[in-house]
């Protein structure tokens, strides 16, 4: 087959959304198909085609209706039999719905009703509400592919779209370098080199939104606890400086490790104990599936669609609210070695039922359904 693959920025040391399409066009080159890759920036890739998408850069609304308009241009120009578009385009046979829809992104992060209406009206939401209304109710697209059945369900609620033209493929997870025997390898040297403790309870955070991820809740679960024997590492992009300002007044500030971006995430699984990631909203946190790939317990909430690999008590823990004292409870009742090595053994068995092979085999059986239907 020949695939068209649509995205901004095609590169790994992006972010998931990247990094997932990356994989994809090698997985596909690697099963004999022909990969063209519609993008405005990439990284070189033997074997690959790549096609340059223009982006006026005005503004975020500006940019993404210009990539819109541009990509369904230069698609126009070759013949593919899929076109698959991780980006709100004009024209695709399946969207990608990676980083969920706008109205609950809108919802989470702006919960004060009256802040909220005021940024719906500005052009950074109108231009994304324009671009999902056209893809989900004027079928600019044959199929719709999630990485959750919680993005399933808010895209049937919020734009009607029938269940059986949207499907559920959980990411893949790489288990050759997310397992764990990582713990072996890396557990110790990595303790060693930030002065973790044995005895010391060590939490993991990653992201590149503290604020939208709730690294703020962790910290005041762990001012609750009141526990010196309890650190947190924090990996990620983003303005550490009101955090480690927060933590010295509050007395936190030896407890707390700032990481920035790291490229060897499995060294980190591997060094700490619980992964805890109270999110506002995630579509499907990979970084949740990666732990327990690892055999480390994880504690995320319930607007996280990870958390349907996720049974209390079994592999892990979903918060049923937003709240530092039911965060702190799940904290302090895996502060034992045995009930940590049990979730996290039982959270290794469920990863390994999402592999690579599988994710992409229900990829390829999505792009039979989209031939069989024909043209858009």
């Amino acid at each position: 087959m020949k695939v068209a693959l649509v995205l901004k920025k095609y590169s790994v040391e992006k972010g998931g959304l990247e990094r997932y399409a990356v994989f994809l066009s090698r997985e596909l080159l690697r099963a004999g198909h022909e990969i063209h890759v519609f993008a405005n920036t990439w990284q070189p890739e033997p074997g690959i085609a790549f096609h340059h998408v223009p982006i006026i850069r005005m503004s975020s609304p500006v940019k993404n209706l210009s990539f819109a308009y541009f990509s369904v241009r230069e698609l126009s120009k070759i013949k593919c039999d899929i076109v698959h578009s991780m980006e709100r385009i004009l024209r695709q046979d399946i969207f990608r719905v990676s980083d969920g829809i706008n109205p609950v992104q809108t919802l989470q992060n702006y919960p004060n009703p009256f802040v909220r209406k005021f940024k719906e009206m500005g052009p950074r939401r109108l231009a994304l509400h324009y671009l999902e209304h056209e893809i989900f109710q004027k079928n600019r697209s044959k199929f719709i592919m999630t990485n959750s059945k919680l993005v399933k369900q808010h895209i049937i609620e919020y734009y009607n779209v029938p269940s059986e033209k949207i499907h559920v493929i959980y990411n893949g997870i790489d288990t050759v370098r997310f397992n764990p025997e990582v713990k072996e390898k890396y557990r110790a040297v990595v303790r060693v080199k930030h002065g973790i403790r044995d005895d010391e309870l060590l939490l993991f955070f990653a992201s590149n939104d503290f604020k939208l991820k709730r690294l703020r809740l962790i910290l005041n679960a762990m001012l609750l606890l009141g526990k010196r024997n309890i650190k947190l590492m924090v990996a990620g992009n983003d303005n550490k400086k009101p955090y480690v300002k927060w933590a010295a007044t509050h007395g936190l500030e030896k407890q707390l490790i700032f990481l920035d971006h790291r490229k060897d995430m499995e060294q980190y699984y591997a060094a700490c104990d619980v992964f805890v990631l109270p999110t506002l909203y995630d579509a499907c946190a990979n970084v949740c599936m990666e732990s327990m790939a690892c055999g480390v317990p994880v504690i995320t909430t319930k607007t996280n669609g990870a958390c349907e690999l996720i049974e209390n008590g079994h592999n892990g823990y979903v918060l049923e609210t937003q709240d530092a004292e039911e965060l702190a409870h799940r904290i302090e009742s895996l502060e034992t070695s045995t009930e940590i090595s049990r979730l996290g053994h039982n959270g290794a068995v469920t990863a390994r039922r999402f592999t690579m092979k599988k994710h992409i085999a229900e990829v390829l059986n999505l792009y039979d359904m989209v031939r069989e239907k024909g043209n858009i």
